[in-house]
């Protein structure tokens, strides 16, 4: 008999990925859409147990679940400070939600922040 708990993750792992892509594609000409793509694709992701890959989380307003797209309805800024944590705030433009990602230093290198 095959395991099914990992045939189940693996199913749910192709259509989140399916619905992730499809979201994407579709924003800019039906946003509602593109969101319950986003919706169903975190509900795959939270009834197999999945994480959801650190590409798509960015993406993801932590305050109103949809999708980000900047300059649609995200805005990107970049704070760097000397000797203090330097961050990239990323702001939801539907629901004013704040998120901050600390930017580290490796050691003699820079380390750069995409969103794409």
């Amino acid at each position: 008999m095959p395991n099914f708990k990992k045939i189940v993750k693996k199913l749910a792992k192709s259509r989140m990925y399916y619905l992730f892509n499809l979201a994407n594609e579709i924003f800019h000409e039906n946003k509602e859409l593109a969101n319950i793509y986003i919706d169903l694709a975190r509900k795959y992701a939270k009834r197999a147990r999945l994480k959801i890959p650190k590409n798509w989380h960015g993406r993801i307003c932590h305050g109103c679940k949809t999708l980000l797209s900047p300059g649609k309805n995200a805005r990107i800024r970049m704070q760097s400070r000397k000797g203090k944590a330097s961050h990239v705030s990323i702001t939801c433009l539907d629901c004013n939600h704040i998120t901050r990602y600390n930017i580290k230093k490796k050691s003699g290198q820079n380390k750069n922040f995409t969103l794409k």
